[in-house]
């Protein structure tokens, strides 16, 4: 299975539901270019990703990206702003595609891969609700 077909499968972990109301993309700035990381590393991309959506006044939440059995995970961020401005923010940090929410429908929208937008379903059943 390529990196492509791997997004499609992914599940959310959540410290609180985020609900159909809000319109928000989950960008990660872990493992550029879809290559794997050491742990430190991806913690500074990480950190650089906050400081940058702080230093715009872009809210944000925590997310994690999964694969669905979990042995895959990847923090990432449920941020709330327009589709165009999450694309460029994953571009800037180097990712292949971003996540976008809009009405509770999720969809893959890439950022550096060619390939066509995906909707992949409602969003709320990929969506692990963690520490209730």
């Amino acid at each position: 299975m390529d990196l492509w077909d791997n997004y499609k499968t992914s599940v959310f972990l959540c410290h609180q539901p985020l609900g159909d109301q809000i319109n928000f993309a989950i960008i990660s700035a872990q493992n550029p270019c879809g290559h794997l990381q050491n742990p430190s590393r991806n913690l500074l991309l990480d950190n650089h990703f906050a400081n940058t959506l702080d230093s715009m006044n872009v809210p944000y939440r925590e997310i994690v990206g999964c694969s669905p059995d979990l042995s895959f995970q990847e923090k990432s961020w449920a941020v709330l702003c327009d589709k165009t401005k999450a694309i460029k923010l994953a571009i800037m940090f180097e990712q292949n595609a971003i996540y976008w929410v809009e009405q509770g429908k999720l969809f893959l929208v890439p950022a550096l891969l060619q390939q066509a937008e995906e909707y992949l379903g409602e969003f709320n059943p990929r969506q692990i609700i963690v520490g209730q």
